[in-house]
């Protein structure tokens, strides 16, 4: 897998646990740590891989396929909470930044990767530089009957109902350009037997606990790292009021709610946040 070249894999092992990552850029620029979402197939190429090169230009850039998803090695014993998930990718995070010589970095969170992107940032700060957090959980908001989908998932794990699920991600599924390739390539991965027997388990574990990983005010008021919010308008995964709970009790926050944009405004609206986000890590003035 490579974008004429821009685009490298490895397996990389730091504090015992391997991750299989997608590097790009050169390594004596800042560090981007690109933390994805937990929608069944998801990994780091599904949500990052068409924005990689383009960070590149200006930043090394660093996204690995979360523990419990794509080709990163799980751990034995598997964790048996959405906590223990998320502490076990905190650990796989760091070790990561350890293993490439990454002293502090740059992150950007997409909602679960939100989550452990404010877990990461209340555990160890000092190695957490400039932060990006798009339709992100970890905050208090309802279950939308989107989500309830979502992690009811494996329960009917059809292509028909999986295609629906894919679709209620984006603000206008009948428009977005590859919708349907990426339905076609993320259902192979979530209906992959080797992949479904961690799946099952993991995203079961999402849907009885999820809100576990809601972030107290106390701790958010303690961060002093730099935030920028993006949320879609139309997002009818993760609600707006996630996102507004973060921009109240954050010290250092924006929040830029983006129109004609569902849960994946990477996708849908790159061309409004690549430009910001350059801005926010430094790349670029206004």
């Amino acid at each position: 897998m490579a974008v004429e070249g821009v685009i490298r894999e490895e397996k990389i092992t730091g504090r015992g646990l391997t991750s299989h990552t997608l590097l790009a850029g050169d390594p004596s620029k800042p560090a981007i740590l690109l933390l994805h979402g937990a929608g069944p197939g998801a990994h780091a190429a599904s949500n990052w891989y068409h924005l990689i090169p383009d960070l590149a230009e200006n930043f090394f850039v660093i996204a690995p396929d979360l523990i419990g998803f794509g080709q990163s090695v799980i751990p034995d014993p598997w964790p048996d909470s959405v906590m223990g998930w998320i502490g076990t990718r905190v650990d796989q995070c760091f070790g990561l930044l350890d293993a490439l010589g990454v002293k502090k970095a740059h992150v950007v969170g997409n909602s679960m990767g939100g989550a452990l992107t404010l877990q990461m940032m209340s555990e160890e700060p000092d190695k957490i530089d400039k932060v990006v957090l798009m339709g992100s959980i970890g905050a208090p908001g309802p279950r939308t009957p989107e989500l309830i989908r979502l992690l009811s998932f494996y329960s009917d794990p059809r292509y028909s109902r999986y295609r629906q699920v894919m679709h209620s991600f984006a603000y206008d599924a009948e428009k977005f350009e590859g919708m349907e390739e990426i339905v076609e390539n993320r259902y192979k991965i979530a209906t992959d037997p080797g992949i479904m027997k961690t799946a099952v388990k993991m995203i079961d574990s999402m849907k009885n606990g999820i809100e576990t990983l809601n972030m107290p005010p106390e701790l958010l008021g303690k961060m002093p790292h730099e935030v920028l919010i993006f949320h879609g308008r139309q997002d009818r995964v993760v609600p707006l009021d996630t996102s507004l709970y973060l921009i109240q009790h954050l010290k250092h926050a924006e929040l830029y709610v983006l129109d004609r944009s569902g849960h994946w405004s990477q996708l849908e609206r790159w061309d409004v946040m690549r430009p910001m986000m350059e801005i926010h890590f430094g790349a670029r003035t206004f």
